[in-house]
């Protein structure tokens, strides 16, 4: 069986139109539909109405998208377990196609499918693990500057060529297929990653356990790209942004790393400070 996992905060229109597209490919009885409703306010009564198959598992705080995922993941029963996005379009069986391509290699933990953007152009989803040197330049704004800028680029794996499968470091947490042995091994996504950067951990700690990461360039799914956070001011944003990448250094580069994040804090909140100015939202 497969199960999805879908954390909604303040995207009920967003969920709606991903659940319609989701059944068109999707027979209700195959698959096993959790969405996770985390304390946004939302109202998902209709939804549930719509979609009598849907369980929908209702926090009474905000746990973050790795809290949520982690809530509803320890309810599923799927040898397969997808985080999808509200944010998602479904144009084909993808769910079906990514665990039959998953059957056929179980050393993959983790697999991602090919983005496209609404216009139906690629979108970035696939990255190298981040390192302090391009963290850095990013919170310090250079790429704003130097849009090639060589460490963020190589991050961003601005040359890959996304026609083709590859093993990469990470995938896009909007699709994110887990194998459950990967579960099993590893545990849950990390929760102390209130918003970004849980799925790379999650990646980092599969590929140090000895799994793969895989992206399949033949499974597609449509992505509007940050719905929640289309409700949500720059400042917000940016500082949860940091929050996570202060964590992961310390996490996988050391107390001394982590500590010098910590140290330049001032100037990074004065630079995000600047940014919301030039960008509220």
């Amino acid at each position: 069986m497969i199960s999805t996992i879908t954390v909604n905060y303040k995207t009920s229109d967003y969920l709606e139109r991903m659940l319609e597209s989701f059944f068109v490919f999707h027979k209700p009885n195959e698959v096993e539909v959790i969405v996770v409703e985390n304390n946004s306010g939302d109202d998902l009564s209709k939804i549930a109405a719509r979609f009598p198959n849907v369980r929908i598992i209702y926090s009474n705080v905000n746990l973050g998208f790795a809290g949520g995922c982690n809530l509803g993941i320890k309810s599923a029963h799927g040898d397969y377990i997808v985080l999808i996005n509200p944010d998602i379009i479904f144009t084909q069986d993808s769910l079906y196609k990514i665990r039959d391509a998953m059957e056929k290699e179980t050393d993959i933990g983790i697999g991602g499918v090919s983005l496209k953007n609404f216009d139906g152009s690629q979108q970035k989803c696939v990255w190298h693990f981040p390192t302090p040197t391009d963290q850095l330049a990013l919170l310090f704004k250079v790429h704003h500057l130097i849009p090639s800028f060589q460490p963020v680029s190589k991050w961003r794996m601005d040359d890959f060529d996304y026609s083709k499968d590859a093993d990469v470091d990470q995938v896009m947490g909007a699709f994110f297929c887990i194998r459950r042995s990967l579960i099993d091994r590893i545990g849950l996504l990390d929760d102390d990653f209130f918003m970004w950067y849980e799925e790379v951990d999650y990646c980092k700690r599969a590929k140090d356990a000895g799994f793969r990461v895989h992206y399949f360039s033949r499974i597609e799914a449509k992505h509007k790209k940050g719905s929640s956070f289309d409700r949500v001011g720059t400042l917000k944003k940016q500082n949860m942004f940091r929050r996570s990448v202060r964590r992961y250094m310390k996490k996988h580069f050391g107390f001394v790393i982590g500590s010098f994040f910590i140290l330049l804090e001032p100037v990074f909140w004065l630079l995000s400070v600047i940014a919301s100015v030039l960008k509220p939202m």
